[in-house]
């Protein structure tokens, strides 16, 4: 009796309710030791769950990281696609070997398999073909440019000599653009080149059949070797008659060998080609097919 006299003074002045000791308690005390036990656990279990709330949190962020960089990656692969839509066939066609053999070549880090070699020679002579192609496509679209280029020049010269030509003719002759026609005819077969060039001129000044009074002219400077002024007529006669005419093979013949003379080979190969599409049963298809040949 006297120590429970004793002791009540004590848990008093502690402010202690030996009620609430438990483990339900805030500051539980006075537990058994299977009480602590689960009383650490408990702190274990909070501890716990505080470090996978923590987890989540950090993996969520890492998400949303990662979509933003998908997205980027996503438009970054999206541009060079476009970029890459606008090369031509054989670039993309070297662009993807090049990616081919860099694929090899990182598989090969690993191994030495001679197959895998034999495959990356391979790729690199076909990009070395491929890298050369282009590059005498590019030469031969330059060497055709400068060819038309040439070309138009040239037949410009010629058709303004044409025009000169056509402003020296004596307009103030007696004979009809008609007489005059047949009479240049009469002098281009006795071989009277000359005048039968001034009368052709004033026919085609006259515009009396222009398109044979050129193709004649044409034939004038055909045979005495100004072949630039020669193609000049023959194209003036084609554009005012494109039809076929008596003599639109024996035009096409010359105007092939006109191109020859003037070293414009390829010029020369797609005239004798339409000539013998044409008219293959001239002989002019014929004497163009041994061109071709040689």
């Amino acid at each position: 009796m006297k120590k429970l006299f004793f002791l009540l003074p004590v848990l008093l002045l502690a402010d202690v309710d030996p009620f609430k000791a438990g483990l339900n308690s805030a500051n539980p005390y006075g537990l058994t030791p299977q009480e602590k036990a689960i009383l650490q656990n408990k702190k274990n279990i909070q501890k716990n769950s505080n470090s996978i709330k923590n987890l989540k949190n950090t993996l969520e962020s890492l998400k949303s990281q990662l979509a933003q960089k998908f997205v980027q990656y996503d438009q970054s692969i999206s541009d060079l696609s476009n970029k890459l839509s606008s090369f031509d066939t054989i670039l993309s066609e070297i662009d993807a070997t090049k990616i081919s053999l860099d694929n090899i070549k990182k598989e090969l880090k690993d191994t030495n398999l001679t197959e895998i070699k034999q495959r990356i020679k391979v790729l690199e002579q076909k990009v070395a073909k491929l890298e050369e192609q282009n590059g005498a496509i590019k030469k031969t679209i330059e060497e055709i440019t400068k060819i038309q280029n040439e070309n138009f020049q040239n037949l410009s010269n010629s058709i303004q000599e044409i025009l000169n030509q056509i402003k020296k003719i004596n307009t103030n002759t007696s004979l009809s653009p008609k007489e005059a026609f047949k009479k240049a005819k009469k002098y281009f077969f006795d071989g009277k080149l000359s005048k039968a060039k001034d009368l052709f001129l004033y026919s085609l000044h006259k515009k009396y059949l222009p398109a044979t009074s050129s193709y004649y002219l044409g034939e004038i400077a055909y045979k005495q070797g100004r072949y630039k002024e020669a193609l000049a007529y023959y194209k003036k006669s084609i554009s005012l008659y494109p039809k076929k005419t008596s003599f639109t093979d024996r035009l096409l013949y010359h105007t092939g060998i006109s191109f020859l003379k003037l070293n414009q080979r390829k010029n020369a190969r797609l005239t004798f080609e339409k000539l013998i599409h044409d008219f293959p049963n001239s002989k002019y298809a014929k004497s163009a097919q041994k061109e071709l040949e040689k």
